[in-house]
């Protein structure tokens, strides 16, 4: 199923910066930490990642106290509730750093253990700091609430399935659901961020 309002954010390497502080805590060090390792790491990250996003503005009704209607979909949680107060409509996003990233870590997985771990603390920096970039794209000059995503709080990763849908995903971003739930490429995100009325 294919619809018109999709709409994609792609950005190079160079467009996004990774947030010092998240992947200082990834990889259990200080934010000033470098070595050579992790250079050559990043590097070979840069040249596998792909980063592109797919979202659409839905609206949003929450007449019935604990349930957050989306239109294509309904979904009875407090937490995204409480944090989609104040919203009439919202961001439905999915993200991806692409399956280049996936076959990179598997290969160090076998090759480097050492070099495995900091590429998957990149990789894993790396698409948060893609989904801020996209998000500041996505709101302007607009007020949005934090980006909330299934698998959190009282949110199940079920409704991952309906939003990947929507999103069309698996045309759009090549991602794949497993039978857990979980994304292929592992390096995915998918979020609603409500847009707050003014």
């Amino acid at each position: 199923m294919k619809y018109s309002d999709l709409k994609i954010i792609s950005a190079s390497p160079d467009e996004v910066t990774v947030n010092r502080n998240e992947l200082a805590q990834r990889l259990r060090t200080d934010r000033e930490f470098n070595a050579p390792l992790l250079d050559k790491c990043r590097e070979s990250f840069n040249k596998a990642v792909h980063y592109k996003c797919v979202y659409i503005q839905s609206p949003v009704d929450l007449s019935t106290e604990g349930v957050c209607d989306l239109g294509f979909m309904k979904i009875p949680s407090r937490d995204l509730y409480k944090n989609l107060r104040g919203c009439s409509e919202a961001f439905v996003m999915a993200l991806t750093a692409g399956l280049s990233v996936d076959r990179l870590l598997a290969r160090l997985n076998i090759t480097s253990q050492a070099e495995h771990f900091m590429t998957d603390a990149l990789s894993s920096a790396a698409i948060e700091s893609f989904c801020d970039h996209a998000c500041a794209i996505m709101q302007a000059s607009l007020r949005c609430a934090p980006r909330y995503s299934p698998g959190y709080g009282d949110l199940s990763i079920t409704f991952q399935k309906p939003l990947l849908e929507r999103l069309n995903a698996f045309e759009t971003l090549g991602i794949t659901l497993n039978s857990a739930y979980l994304m292929t490429p592992v390096k995915s995100i998918t979020a609603i961020m409500g847009i707050r009325s003014v």
